[in-house]
């Protein structure tokens, strides 16, 4: 791989559990984006169910990416886990993680990349940019819109609102590896905490570029609130971080 091509290239992780339902999609949505070049690893994380044939289905027929590689793991070591061991294959300028239940849209690296390094002209700091989304059900349907909050470094010590995924510099997730494997519930947040001590900050496009999907096993909880709240018939714009939780070790 040439000096410029690695300049431009996109890692994208997606760690998967037992999400076969949901996996072949995401997959597809990193294949289908209008920027590259973008490798692409999948660390299926000991799942029970038809993941791994799914995720070698969707790699076979993902035609556009210049790298591919599926990590089947034998023991379960959760979602910073999955991570740790996909970062040592990153050779990405940019980095971006992705749940295996949600869709980017075609357009998300190629926007997000470029307002990033929009927002790196006025501070080398900013090291990663994070969007609103469209939340959706678990067959695809729009529910409505999850609207994360503004940038704020001091908010983060007490919320979780920089979402999975957000677009940024490789330099920066790599530095704060590894990441602690015993955090079981609000991953992002740890991982977000770490980097930002590492001195580097955020910036958010309040624009819904990638879909979230709500369902009842959703790491967070957040899908069962949401449904349920959709049910009862309170529709409109949820600001994300009342709903996703601080990192704790709770299973």
């Amino acid at each position: 791989m040439d000096n410029v091509t690695k300049d431009a290239l996109l890692s994208v992780v997606i760690p998967n559990h037992n999400y076969g339902e949901f996996i072949g999609a995401a997959i597809a949505s990193i294949d289908t984006q209008t920027y590259g070049p973008i490798e692409l690893i999948v660390v299926d994380d000991a799942s029970t169910d038809n993941s791994v044939a799914v995720i070698e289905e969707a790699l076979a027929t993902a035609g556009k990416l210049v790298s591919k590689r599926l990590i089947a793991l034998d023991q379960n070591v959760g979602k910073l886990g999955a991570l740790n061991r996909a970062l040592e294959h990153v050779k990405g300028h940019y980095f971006i993680i992705l749940d295996s239940d949600d869709i980017l849209t075609p357009d998300y690296a190629r926007r997000t990349i470029a307002e990033l390094e929009r927002a790196r002209e006025e501070d080398d700091t900013i090291a990663f940019l994070y969007t609103d989304c469209m939340l959706i059900s678990q067959t695809g349907e729009e529910l409505d819109r999850g609207k994360s909050t503004g940038w704020d470094k001091a908010l983060l010590e007490r919320y979780s609102f920089v979402p999975e995924p957000a677009t940024c510099l490789a330099a920066p997730v790599l530095e704060a590896a590894p990441y602690d494997e015993s955090i079981r519930k609000g991953t992002k947040h740890h991982k977000w905490k770490k980097i930002v001590a590492n001195g580097w900050n955020g910036r958010h496009l309040a624009e819904p570029l990638f879909c979230y999907r709500m369902h009842q096993g959703n790491l967070s909880g957040i899908g069962k609130r949401v449904i349920d709240e959709v049910e009862r018939g309170e529709g409109g714009e949820r600001i994300l971080s009342g709903y996703w939780p601080l990192q704790s070790r709770e299973h």
